[in-house]
């Protein structure tokens, strides 16, 4: 005789980036064993693909992490793990205050985590009096596979990962329809002026963040810190 297998309630949530709704249910015993198992091993990689195949399972299929706004996976990721195993999350700081190296626990609550910002009215920006870029929020795809570039490089990667088009007064050019070597080429002889213009359009979109106040038992220092991305919150 089989064993019964208890229903799991049903949610909605609305995401930052377009204001779509999502269904989702909380994550089950199996699926938490396989979060657990990534946060233990500390590779963002792994943690990232964990969190993306468990949305897909608990959003009932429909969901495909991969072409989510990252701050739209960060939200839903907060929303399911709050329904699923409560709105406290046992985070560990480290202190580095003088080379102290004492750790600082401390209960965050996921409901108080806001998405700060708002998103820019135009997509589009002029780099020039004449050429400009047309640019979206980048999605999760867009930030994979960059890990081990440079802070610097990586975000400039993903503002090409993030252009839409590039047009002058004269022609629209689909990134879809380039070729990378002409994408790099384009980016080779921006000036830093133009791709300041290009990464602060990056800089206004919205981003889930909390900042916390916090004090090491070890050497005593209390500090604010601003806790942004999935593995802050994780």
């Amino acid at each position: 005789m089989a064993l019964p297998i208890q229903s799991t309630p049903t949610y909605t949530t609305v995401l930052p980036s377009n204001g779509e709704e999502v269904k989702y249910r909380p994550f089950l015993v199996k699926e938490q064993k396989v979060l657990v198992m990534a946060r233990e091993g500390e590779n963002n990689k792994q943690i990232m693909d964990s969190v993306k195949t468990l949305i897909h399972a608990v959003t009932f299929e429909k969901v495909d992490a991969n072409k989510l706004a990252t701050i739209d996976l960060e939200w839903l990721f907060l929303k399911i793990r709050a329904v699923s195993v409560g709105e406290t999350s046992k985070l560990v700081l480290k202190c580095n205050h003088d080379g102290c190296s004492g750790s600082i626990p401390f209960d965050l609550n996921i409901d108080e985590i806001e998405v700060k910002g708002e998103f820019p009215d135009d997509n589009k920006v002029m780099i020039s009096d004449t050429v400009g870029v047309t640019v979206r929020p980048p999605s999760v795809k867009d930030t994979e596979g960059l890990e081990d570039l440079d802070p610097q490089l990586q975000a400039v990667e993903v503002v090409k990962r993030s252009m839409v088009n590039i047009f002058d007064q004269e022609s629209i050019y689909n990134v879809d329809e380039l070729n990378q070597k002409d994408i790099d080429e384009f980016f080779d002889n921006l000036t830093f002026a133009q791709l300041n213009l290009l990464g602060e359009w990056f800089d206004r979109i919205p981003k889930l963040s909390h900042t916390v106040e916090v004090t090491c038992e070890q050497c005593g220092n209390t500090r604010e810190q601003t806790l942004e991305g999935i593995q802050s919150f994780f």
